[in-house]
């Protein structure tokens, strides 16, 4: 954005901080707008009643965005957020927003530039998911978290049962499968601190 669009969208601007496990919204609340992290991370994720658990959906990150799906659709979240540590998240409402967004078709334009990012990384998720077994899947979260750090090396920021949801397996795979990859020599682990080698 430009710096007129960055004061426009400013002005809309509501700070929320989250403690640790603290809901932002529930799957089903009327969605009152978007939301960008600004420090922490969010936890995206749907109940299953028939099974009695969750399926986590995302871990947004600090300078990603969330929920613009439902607040265009002018429906309800379809997911409950919750933040997995202290969490700063910049709230902009849906109407006046919207208001924004019509009276600026560029702004509108990279709006879209952003969902389409979010597509592309959903469908690779989607692709990496169904057309690996779980030690690749696995191996491409980690070089993939490890791309661009120094030495290679990364901590892991979200609850090993929650990055074992997000890969589609049970933690307790998850764990064996960083032992295969540690003994192999693959990765390097120190609580967690996680090193590709």
């Amino acid at each position: 954005m430009n710096s007129a669009q960055l004061a426009r969208v400013g002005e809309l601007m509501e700070l929320r901080a989250l403690k640790f496990g603290q809901l932002l919204f529930t799957e089903g609340d009327a969605c009152t707008g978007c939301f960008v992290v600004l420090e922490g991370q969010i936890r995206l994720y749907r109940t299953a009643p028939k099974v009695g658990g969750e399926t986590t959906l995302n871990v947004v990150r600090s300078g990603f965005s969330f929920a613009e799906a439902a607040m265009f659709s002018g429906g309800i979240f379809p997911a409950s957020a919750e933040a997995l540590e202290a969490t700063l998240v910049a709230h902009f409402p849906k109407g006046p927003f919207l208001a924004l967004l019509r009276q600026d078709p560029e702004l509108s334009l990279k709006v879209m530039e952003g969902l389409s990012a979010w597509h592309h990384r959903l469908t690779f998720q989607i692709q990496q998911l169904s057309s690996n077994d779980g030690s690749g899947r696995l191996r491409g979260w980690i070089e993939d978290a490890a791309r661009n750090t120094p030495n290679a090396a990364f901590h892991l920021k979200v609850p090993k049962k929650i990055l074992a949801a997000q890969l589609g397996m049970a933690p307790e795979t998850l764990s064996r499968l960083l032992k295969q990859l540690r003994e192999h020599g693959v990765i390097e682990v120190a609580g967690d601190r996680i090193r590709l080698l």
